[in-house]
């Protein structure tokens, strides 16, 4: 065997033995990036394949105990492997294989990442850094590979072949990090350097945008309950341990639930998340640029839930974020223009698509703009007639404020509104709780809440609790 083969696994033997986290991870070759890769390259021309077997490698070991070197062996073999040059016909085959070959340098980390004690608890924590960089390496080569592979579905190197054995292999890691704990086990290991657990946030992350890309919305559901569900809990790991888990991290997490949460049409549920994420996420002074698009991406998708909740930000916000897409919309929503809605949201739908928050605004949003057209169309009533009753209101009111307002939009209701299409949207209005009254329908009349201003029947949207909905079953 070389000399220098012979020396890298002594080296990343004494790394691995004296839980070197750090050195581990600087000391493997694992892409073409890293120096030590084509000088092991051009050694492993000249030996054969079976001195760098994991058997070969087992006799070679000193300090790793027995009961681990037969995992350990089996990594380095396939490190060294994965290191070996090997020619292929196509470009298509060489991106496969490199993906296949760091892929089973993460499987058999993978073993020895797993492997525990016999009280249960796992033996090699320090290579939580490794698994994470593995996780990452591994998404860039399976991105390459599966976007050069034409074959079909179901061939094992299809691109979604490809992506599902990415995604398995890193959930595994994942299976690994969120193992629960006993209260007695967490207080024990707090005091460790490294623990499991500590990476389930940046895996966590490494999945969220898989199953995002691959619109997995299921598995991303069953993460979030798994992150909701840690034992213990997740606060109370962040409250011992969180000095070792990156604020971003942890932004990135709450950020993926948030947004999941807005692609399951649950509103409070991501409005909770990102909030949280916004709280976490560094601010643009302490990470620059990279801080501050971290906050745009969050606001990106909470001024939409925000604002289907009533909520609505200040223009200071918009134009610190760029965000000049909002103005119009905004402005639209809070004077009932239902016309100016639908243009903008016509207008920006590519914009608003690829930051998947279209649906929610197209879908939620424009019955809270009916609601504001009516709204304000009651106040006029109430200045223009100080002695009208102010728990009621003639629907020819809302007839008429919806004809002023679509005159010569060229949308379908120009000239088209009956009273009945207004008292099938004021229907739909107390129905979900947007106006609390009943509607007096042989006379006309809107009877609402009682209030000394007359606008008890329209409560703040932020107050009103939403039906349910079940996005996945």
């Amino acid at each position: 065997m070389s000399a220098l083969i012979g020396t890298f696994i002594s080296h990343v033997e004494q790394c691995f033995s004296t839980g070197s986290a750090d050195n581990l991870v600087t000391s493997l070759p694992l892409d073409l990036s890293h120096p030590f890769f084509n000088p092991l390259s051009q050694a492993l021309l000249s030996v054969p394949e079976s001195d760098v077997s994991p058997a070969s490698i087992r006799v070679q070991l000193i300090f790793v105990s027995e009961n681990v070197k037969e995992n350990f062996s089996s990594f380095l073999s396939a490190v060294l492997a994965n290191i070996r040059w090997q020619q292929a016909s196509s470009e298509s085959e060489r991106l496969y294989r490199a993906y296949s070959k760091l892929q089973h340098v993460y499987g058999e980390a993978n073993k020895v990442y797993g492997m525990s004690s016999d009280d249960g608890s796992y033996m090699h924590a320090f290579l939580n850094p490794l698994v994470v960089n593995l996780a990452k390496l591994l998404v860039k080569a399976s991105n390459k590979a599966a976007q050069s592979s034409t074959l079909p579905l179901r061939h094992p190197q299809s691109a979604r072949s490809i992506r599902d054995s990415t995604r398995q292999t890193i959930e595994r890691s994942m299976q690994i990090a969120n193992s629960n704990m006993s209260d007695s086990e967490w207080n024990a290991a707090g005091g460790q350097q490294h623990v499991v657990g500590d990476i389930v946030w940046a895996l966590g992350n490494v999945l969220f945008r898989i199953y995002a890309e691959r619109k997995l919305h299921t598995q991303a559901a069953d993460l979030s309950k798994t992150l909701s569900s840690l034992s213990p809990a997740e606060d109370k790991r962040l409250s011992s341990r969180g000095y070792l888990v990156s604020a971003t991290e942890i932004s990135q997490s709450y950020y993926w639930r948030g947004k999941l949460g807005v692609v399951l049409l649950d509103m409070r549920g991501a409005k909770y998340w990102l909030d949280k994420a916004w709280r976490f996420c560094p601010g643009s002074d302490v990470h620059g640029q990279e801080g501050w698009s971290q906050r745009r991406s969050i606001l990106i998708r909470l001024i939409p839930v925000n604002l289907l909740l009533g909520l609505l930000p200040s223009q200071a916000i918009l134009q610190q974020y760029d965000l000049p897409e909002y103005v119009p919309l905004i402005q639209a929503y809070k004077t009932g223009n239902v016309p100016a809605w639908r243009k903008i949201l016509e207008q920006r739908r590519e914009w608003f698509r690829r930051r998947s928050v279209w649906l929610i605004l197209y879908e939620r949003g424009e019955i809270l703009v009916w609601r504001n057209l009516f709204r304000r169309a009651l106040q006029i009533y109430y200045s223009l007639d100080p002695s009208a009753a102010k728990n009621r209101c003639p629907t020819w009111v809302f007839l008429s404020a919806t004809h002023q307002t679509f005159s010569g939009s060229g949308e379908i209701e120009d000239g088209n509104v009956e009273l009945e299409d207004i008292i099938c949207v004021i229907s739909s209005l107390v129905d979900q709780s947007l106006i609390l009254g009943n509607l007096a329908y042989s006379q006309r009349q809107l009877v609402m809440k009682p209030s000394p201003d007359g606008m008890g029947g329209f409560p703040r949207v932020s107050q009103v609790n939403p039906r349910t909905v079940n996005a996945i079953a």
